[in-house]
C-alpha cells in the first residue's frame, strides 16, 4: 500500500536586502521606509534586515503608535543586521546621504532633490560633495528616487541614467481609503459644520510647501464663500510646523488675517497612519500649491481617500495625478543662485489657486467624480506591494 503525504511546500528567500533606515519617525523618508519593509516582510522571496539610521537631528525623537500595533511588532521583529552581513543589495534611506559602498553586491541610496540640486547638506561627507560638484559621482552606487522632477537633480550630479532608478511610492490601501459617514463625526469634533466646505493641506509647512500661497488664496476664497473652512496638519516635532505658518501669515493682509485664523484648524503633534486617515474624511478637497517637492505623498494618501485634489503643476504630482481627480495650479518654472549652484523650482499662480479652489466649492459633479476615480487609481497603480515589487525587480533581478 502505497502511503501519499502531504508536503507543503516551503518558498525559500531567493535574493537578501539590507536595510538601513529610520523607523518609528514621522519624517516622510522613515514613513516611506517602514511601509516598504512591511510590503518587503509579505514576501517569502526576499530575505530582510535592517540597521537602524542615525537620526537628522539630537532633538528628533522616535515615537511609538504611529503604526497599528501589529504593524509595529512586524516592524520591530526584522531582523538587524551584524556589522561583517552582507546581502545582494543595501539600501540606505536617511539623510544626510551616505554614497560610500556597503558590503553587500550592490549598494542603493534612495534620495530625493526637491529643488533639483544636490547640495552640501544632503550628503555626510564633504570630499563626496566636491566630486559631486565636478560631476563625477561614484559609480558603484545606485540611486533611487520617486519622480522625473526629483531624478533631475541627480543627473544633474552626473550620474547617468542607468544609475538612476524612478521607484514611485505606494499607498496603504487598507488604511487610506473613503469612509461613508466617517467625515461628519470628525468634523463636528473640529467645529466645522455641515454646510462648510473643508480644504485641508498636510505638511512640514516649510516654504516649498507653498502654504504662503494658500493663505493668501484661501483669504480671497473667504470673500465669496463665508463658509470655506481651512484644515492645516504640521509636524511640529520635527519642524516646529506652527511657527512657519506663522511666518506665512505675514504674507496675508492685516484685514484679512483675522479672518483666515477664525476659519482655519491646525493640528501640529504627530498623528498616527489611521488617524491621518480619518483626518483626511474630514476634509472635502485637497490642495497643496507646493513649489518644489520630491514627490508629495499626502496629494496620493488624499486621493486614495477619495478628495478632489488640486495641486501644483509642472511638478513631481505629474508623475501620478490624473485629470479625472485633480486640477492643476498654473505654475512658472523660476531658478535661483545659491553659492553658485542654481536651484529649481515652480511659483504657483495665487490667481489661478483661487480660481480652482472656488471652482471646488461650485462644482459639485466633478467632485462626486474624483471621489471614485482617484481611490481607483491609486488602487490600480500605486499600492505599497506594487511600488516594492518595482523596487525588488529593478533592485535585486
Amino acid at each position: 500500500m502505497i502511503e501519499f503525504l502531504n508536503v507543503q511546500k516551503v518558498i525559500v528567500a531567493t535574493k537578501s536586502l539590507i536595510v538601513e533606515g529610520w523607523r518609528f519617525l514621522p519624517h516622510s523618508y522613515a514613513i516611506v521606509n517602514q511601509w516598504q519593509l512591511l510590503a518587503l516582510s509579505r514576501r517569502a522571496d526576499i530575505a530582510v534586515k535592517v540597521i537602524d539610521a542615525p537620526l537628522y537631528r539630537p532633538a528628533w525623537q522616535l515615537e511609538e503608535g504611529l503604526f497599528e500595533q501589529r504593524a509595529e511588532q512586524a516592524l520591530r521583529s526584522i531582523e538587524t543586521a551584524k556589522p561583517d552581513d552582507r546581502a545582494d543589495a543595501t539600501l540606505r534611506i536617511f539623510v544626510p546621504f551616505d554614497l560610500s559602498p556597503s558590503r553587500s553586491h550592490r549598494t542603493a541610496v534612495f534620495g530625493t532633490s526637491e529643488s533639483q540640486l544636490i547640495r552640501r547638506n544632503h550628503l555626510s561627507d564633504l570630499q563626496m560633495y566636491e566630486q559631486l560638484k565636478r560631476r563625477s559621482p561614484p559609480t558603484n552606487v545606485t540611486i533611487i528616487t520617486p519622480t522625473r522632477w526629483s531624478a533631475e537633480g541627480f543627473y544633474k550630479a552626473g550620474f547617468k541614467n542607468e544609475q538612476v532608478l524612478i521607484i514611485p511610492h505606494g499607498v496603504d490601501i487598507d488604511t487610506f481609503h473613503p469612509m461613508p459617514g466617517v467625515g461628519s463625526q470628525v468634523r463636528r469634533k473640529i467645529s466645522i459644520a455641515g454646510g462648510d466646505f473643508a480644504f485641508l493641506s498636510v505638511g512640514a509647512m516649510t516654504g516649498n510647501k507653498g502654504i504662503d500661497l494658500l493663505l493668501q488664496a484661501f483669504a480671497e476664497v473667504c470673500r465669496k464663500f463665508p463658509n470655506a473652512r481651512l484644515i492645516l496638519k504640521g509636524m511640529d516635532p520635527l519642524y516646529k510646523s506652527k511657527d512657519l505658518i506663522f511666518r506665512s501669515m505675514q504674507s496675508v493682509s492685516a484685514l484679512d488675517r483675522q479672518c483666515v485664523i477664525d476659519r482655519m484648524a491646525y493640528f501640529g503633534e504627530s498623528f498616527s497612519n489611521r488617524k491621518m486617515a480619518i483626518l483626511y474624511q474630514a476634509a472635502d478637497a485637497y490642495v497643496s500649491p507646493y513649489r518644489a517637492e520630491g514627490f508629495n505623498l499626502p496629494v496620493l494618501e488624499a486621493a486614495a481617500s477619495g478628495l478632489p485634489i488640486i495641486c501644483t503643476g509642472g511638478g513631481a504630482t505629474d508623475d501620478f495625478v490624473t485629470d479625472e481627480f485633480a486640477r492643476r495650479i498654473e505654475s512658472t518654472r523660476v531658478s535661483r543662485k545659491i553659492e553658485d549652484e542654481e536651484l529649481s523650482a515652480l511659483q504657483p499662480s495665487v490667481e489661478h489657486l483661487i480660481a480652482l479652489m472656488s471652482s471646488a466649492i461650485e462644482d459639485e459633479s466633478w467632485r462626486m467624480r474624483a471621489t471614485e476615480a482617484g481611490p481607483l487609481h491609486v488602487r490600480a497603480n500605486y499600492t505599497w506591494d506594487s511600488a516594492v515589487d518595482m523596487l525588488v525587480r529593478k533592485l535585486l533581478y
